[in-house]
């Protein structure tokens, strides 16, 4: 091999490692000018909102922005999903409105920094930043390759996204020392439009995306899935306390700027080293167990740092906190891979972005409500910590003693489903699968003899309109959905669910 076919290789290497095989490069380089984009328009805010203001005078004006920051919460499961999902061009198309828009507001607000209208603008942004990571989390899947690299795609993304956003974050700081917080602002701009460059770029490379089916509501439901997002959410929660208690609380106890710096700095650290042992775990250990890791890791770090709390101590239990949280973000990441493969849509993980970034928000808004020393603010953090890790262990134990859910005869697991498509409003689905339990065979031993791809070909024959009264074919209302699925448990319970002929 000739030199230059070597330095091609080698190059091609690099490129893989950092951006990615196939079409993944272009999703990877958006995502990092996004990050950077953020990084300059966080650093604007940090400085005008908290650093320039004195602890006491900031609380109340971080707190106001928290409590703002929960709208884009509140609307994005009920909004955002479905626009997300039936915009016309699709996921990619999404992306670039969410960069003009966010490039428009960035402007507004550096010329509204002193007004009235900053919050408002400043929820604008926050609406339109969680619209692109809804728009981003549900094209992943269009441009991995295989349902086998959505684990280290999804880590890619984060660990790139974490150095441009370090990066940017520096020249962030840098700009605001030598302008001011508008100039950071312009800047930011020009990066938002930038990044409405690179997201036309991804609409040549990713598929069409299938609209949200009631499978992706049944998965969600499922006890590993559930499980994951809760202890994702706690974790969240954990990380969104300590920023903000220890923002708060190191100002006013007189530690130097760079004490908090390191700070914030260990959590990003922690973060960007999860992403590289993220996949490792995961070759090696179940995504329950990545969980498992990640909670008595935090809560041991924390443990220790507030029993021997120094300087030194509470970095590294920032630092483990960040890289729990980011193990933990990836074993969500891949439970829903796995478990829940139709849930990664527009709407559907809406809710889910919305849960974790809630607990986060509430987390961080306590966080500035309370005044109580950083030590304290420790040891509350690592008790919360030890109770989700105790509960998790417990509820990791009690799913490996309950039998698994196939073996579960298939007419409970159908009117189950049944009742959980009704009460997600899915009427027509819950009618036709208590149909379809109803026509199950008549003794227990018998149903646990059909095999999935009889199930299959039995709700395939109903949605064909086999059944002359099938669902499909009816418009159903609220009452009628309750009275079938009532008068289906009813009618089969009783003789089939409890053994008797």
């Amino acid at each position: 091999m000739s030199s230059e076919s070597r330095r091609s290789a080698w190059r091609a290497s690099i490129r893989d490692i950092m951006l990615g095989p196939g079409r993944q490069p272009r999703l990877t380089i958006t995502h990092c000018v996004h990050s950077a984009a953020e990084a300059f328009f966080t650093v604007s805010l940090a400085g005008s909102i908290f650093f320039s203001l004195s602890p006491d005078a900031a609380r109340p004006r971080v707190l106001l922005f928290l409590v703002l920051a929960l709208g884009p919460f509140l609307v994005m499961s009920p909004l955002i999903g479905p626009v997300v999902d039936r915009i016309r061009g699709g996921l990619a198309t999404t992306m670039i409105a969410t960069f003009v828009l966010r490039g428009i507001l960035a402007i507004l607000v550096a010329t509204n920094l002193r007004t009235l209208l900053l919050f408002p603008l400043v929820f604008g942004v926050l609406v339109t930043a969680k619209t692109y990571t809804v728009s981003r989390n549900a094209l992943v899947p269009s441009i991995a390759d295989s349902a086998d690299d959505l684990v280290d795609f999804n880590s890619r993304l984060s660990r790139t996204a974490t150095i441009a956003g370090a990066v940017a974050a520096a020249v962030a700081v840098a700009v605001y020392s030598w302008s001011s917080a508008a100039t950071t602002l312009w800047v930011a701009s020009v990066i938002y439009a930038l990044g409405a460059v690179a997201a036309w770029r991804v609409r040549a490379v990713s598929r069409p995306i299938e609209a949200p089916d009631v499978d992706a509501v049944v998965e969600l439901v499922r006890p590993d899935v559930g499980g994951a997002v809760g202890d994702m959410m706690a974790l969240r929660a954990a990380v969104g306390f300590a920023v903000f208690q220890f923002g708060f609380s190191l100002r006013a106890e007189g530690e130097p700027a760079w004490i908090l710096g390191l700070v914030i700095a260990a959590n990003s650290l922690g973060g960007f080293i999860g992403t590289i042992v993220s996949p490792v775990l995961r070759r090696h250990m179940t995504e329950r167990t990545m969980f498992t890791v990640a909670l008595g890791a935090s809560a041991t770090a924390m443990t220790i740092c507030g029993l021997a709390y120094r300087r030194e101590t509470l970095i590294g239990a920032v630092l483990v906190l960040g890289l729990s949280a980011s193990i933990g973000r990836r074993a969500l990441d891949a439970t829903i891979q796995q478990q829940a493969p139709h849930a990664r849509r527009g709407q559907v993980y809406a809710s889910l972005e919305t849960r974790l970034e809630l607990a986060w928000v509430a987390a961080a808004c306590l966080a500035v409500a309370l005044r109580v020393d950083t030590w304290i603010g420790i040891l509350s953090l690592a008790a919360f910590l030890v109770g989700v890790a105790v509960v998790h262990v417990r509820r990791h134990a009690g799913l490996s003693v309950f039998r698994p859910v196939a073996a579960v005869p298939l007419v409970e697991r159908l009117l189950l489903r049944a009742e959980t498509l009704a009460s997600h409003g899915y009427l027509d689905e819950a009618v036709m699968i208590a149909r379809l339990a109803g026509a199950t065979p008549s003794s227990p031993a018998a149903s646990e003899t059909w095999s999935e791809s009889d199930v299959r070909r039995e709700i395939e024959r109903v949605r064909r309109g086999g059944d002359p009264r099938s669902a499909a074919q009816q418009p159903v209302a609220d009452g009628d959905v309750v009275e079938v699925v009532d008068g289906v448990v009813d009618e089969v319970a009783p003789e089939r669910l409890d053994g008797e002929p």
